[in-house]
């Protein structure tokens, strides 16, 4: 995996210097694009073949490092009936590319790696151990169509692979610029498929199974003075077939055995969610202030608050640093001892992440800015961060993440 990785690195690596030279040697645009208010787009404008205008604008390399501990009952690397450990460790290195097409198209490309190495999934093949570790890729494409200072066009696409799950998404979504960009509202709509093997809490394999999920969302966003901004939100999700992709996840019974969870077949959610942003320019401090509230049709509803403050310490580096508080009611089939004799056909379930609990994060980053930078770190985009979490049912969850960026302006 290693090698494979490095291979991958050393091919993006080419691919951005052969793109720089081309556009360092192309000749300039030939086609005047200041009028587009009054001429319409040709079809080699658009695509952006008239004036060989494909180039990189900025390739970031980020790391990080994941560690989480904590005990569970859906982990069953432990005694029967007791809660298991929920240990896992995650390094994913992963790489960022913008890349303009032309005036009015650009597109992002997300290549994210994870190496996870997690005590629950391997408790279910402790003979063989092939879940101890585990690789696995996404690809992520998004792309702007932007045509003038009004409208906004925006696709998705994303494919996912790991050992036990596949997958792909699509999305397309449309935001319109109001009052010379002081307001915005826009919409968007996504379908994701996955697909994973099943497995019940021996590690029997009954083959392939799917999830479907079709996904809508609404924003506005307002400038109410030049130092302050609200925004807004409502999403709402809807989910059929499998919703329980850990399908070795154990329930305890009160006679000490085990048995494995059932789930409806689907699951409408939905999320509405404020924010106000503040800036101070006398200090060149920012605060932003956050409140999220979800609900489900398994009966969980969660409250979500946080607070967001960034300083600049020099002209060219910020410090930001976060704090969040998530409660959550549990869904309303949790158990952590099903008594017996019970309704096989009900749903049931000792997931702790659909458990009541509260929540606790807090988080802290160091960023240049780099068109404030000095001349010699210009080019680059340089950040650290470091994030802890830890929750009331006995998880706790620490990242170390590096960003180094690359401006090809």
């Amino acid at each position: 995996m290693a090698a494979a990785t490095s291979r991958l690195a050393l091919a993006l690596l080419v691919v951005i210097c052969a793109a720089r030279v081309a556009h360092a040697q192309a000749p300039g645009p030939t086609t005047d694009l200041d009028h587009t208010q009054e001429m319409p787009l040709t079809d080699a404008q658009i695509i952006g073949t008239a004036d060989n205008s494909w180039h990189f604008e900025d390739a970031e390399l980020r790391t990080a490092y994941l560690s989480q501990y904590g005990h569970g009952f859906q982990s069953q690397d432990g005694s029967i009936g007791a809660a298991g450990s929920e240990a896992m460790h995650i390094f994913e290195p992963w790489a960022l590319f913008d890349i303009r097409q032309n005036d009015h198209i650009t597109h992002q490309v997300m290549l994210p790696v994870d190496i996870i190495t997690a005590a629950s999934p391997d408790a279910v093949d402790a003979i063989s151990t092939a879940s101890r570790q585990n690789e696995s890729a996404d690809l992520d494409v998004r792309s702007t169509y932007r045509p003038d200072d009004v409208n906004q066009w925006n696709t998705r696409f994303r494919a996912h692979g790991e050992e036990p799950l596949g997958g792909g998404l699509a999305g397309a979504g449309y935001t319109r610029h109001l009052a010379d960009d002081n307001a915005t509202i826009g919409v968007d709509a996504n379908v994701d498929v996955d697909g994973f093997d099943s497995r019940d809490v021996h590690g029997k394999y009954h083959g392939k199974v799917a999830r479907e999920t079709a996904n809508a969302n609404l924003t506005a966003s307002q400038l109410l003075s030049p130092t302050t901004v609200v925004d807004a939100s409502y999403g709402i999700t809807y989910q059929h077939g499998v919703l329980d992709p850990s399908s070795w996840n154990a329930v305890p019974l009160s006679d000490g055995s085990i048995i494995g969870e059932i789930f409806p077949d689907h699951r409408v959610r939905q999320a509405i969610s404020a924010r106000i942003s503040q800036i101070i320019p006398a200090t060149r401090t920012t605060f932003k202030a956050w409140y999220r509230y979800y609900t489900d049709d398994f009966q969980l509803h969660a409250h979500t608050v946080e607070l967001v403050g960034y300083q600049y310490i020099v002209p060219w580096i910020y410090l930001r640093g976060s704090y969040r508080y998530y409660t959550q009611t549990g869904v309303d089939f949790f158990t952590t001892r099903l008594e017996v004799p019970f309704d096989m056909t009900a749903p049931h379930t000792s997931d702790s992440d659909l458990a009541p609990f509260d929540a606790n994060e807090w988080s802290v980053q160091a960023v240049m800015v780099r068109g404030r930078a000095p001349k010699d770190l210009k080019p680059w985009n340089l950040s650290a961060e470091v994030m802890h979490y830890w929750r009331t049912n006995d998880l706790r969850i620490t990242t170390v993440a590096l960003t180094v960026g690359r401006s090809f302006l």
